[in-house]
């Protein structure tokens, strides 16, 4: 995101205002994830030239677009804590990895990471959840009535740029069930404070950062989408995707109870958890 320093909003009183701690951790969020984004140019051999160019053509003319507004922000700093977290801070345990997608699938198949995990039980196999990383309490509807429609279709996710060092695959990944993540202002201050500010990673928080009970809130966020979207595909007869969500979520809770006990406190109360609860109603009305 093409965003400088001296634009940030400075009206304190204002609601485009970013704390000092956002406004310092995006620095160092925004490089973190454009180093570790996957290169569509790593993919010409596969696609052809011409076919990645036409891809790469639609991105900039997305980016001409957009509005490096503050929510976007928000945002990205979210993704990058989230994004670096589960590599460093084991969020989702010992064998998961977070994976970077390309600007083609961020704007394009709606997923800025791919939570890959390699199961205990059977090294060889991982499982994919696509993530689409949110801020604010207004946009899980639209989110979640895309992800909607590709459950009808019983498409699910797609990312046409992937890549797993762990498999060593390259290509297209279909049929990924999708999450959506986010906490509220308030929180990500909080977290952003101990994450980072532009000089890098603040290594004096870095285990109080991996143990914070956020991560569970993440978990809650992630386990009532898969078992609502379980729920959902068992009612409108989508009898293929029911085994890709109950293993996303066999797996998931194994992980849950594999980490030492925390208390939620205030976390509960998290407004866009509650928004994303509130959207997942959608899922119940059915055709």
């Amino acid at each position: 995101m093409d965003f400088q320093p001296n634009q940030f909003p400075r009206n304190e009183q204002g609601q485009d205002y970013l704390d000092p701690a956002i406004e310092q951790a995006f620095l160092f969020a925004d490089a973190t994830l454009e180093k570790n984004t996957i290169n569509m140019h790593d993919f010409t051999e596969l696609y052809g030239g011409e076919n990645v160019a036409r891809d790469m053509l639609r991105v900039d003319k997305k980016e001409q677009r957009l509005t490096a507004d503050t929510q976007a922000i928000h945002a990205e700093v979210l993704e990058a804590i989230l994004y670096e977290q589960i590599g460093n801070g084991k969020w989702f345990g010992e064998h998961a990895t977070a994976i970077k997608t390309s600007k083609y699938d961020d704007y394009f198949n709606g997923s800025d990471l791919i939570l890959e995990i390699e199961e205990s039980a059977r090294t060889l196999s991982h499982l994919s959840l696509s993530v689409d990383v949110t801020f604010g309490t207004t946009t899980e509807e639209k989110k979640f009535a895309w992800i909607k429609e590709n459950i009808d279709d019983e498409s699910l996710g797609r990312i046409k740029y992937f890549h797993s060092e762990r498999g060593g695959f390259r290509g297209e990944l279909s049929k990924v069930p999708q999450v959506v993540i986010g906490v509220d202002k308030e929180l990500l201050i909080k977290l952003a404070g101990l994450w980072a500010d532009k000089g890098g990673l603040k290594k004096e928080h870095r285990d109080t950062l991996a143990n914070h009970p956020v991560q569970r809130v993440i978990f809650a966020e992630i386990l009532l989408q898969l078992q609502t979207f379980k729920i959902y595909a068992e009612t409108t007869g989508k009898k293929s995707l029911i085994p890709v969500y109950q293993k996303s979520i066999n797996v998931l809770e194994e992980i849950l109870r594999s980490k030492e006990p925390a208390s939620l406190g205030d976390l509960r109360n998290d407004k866009v958890f509650t928004a994303i609860r509130e959207a997942l109603k959608i899922f119940r009305e059915t055709k």
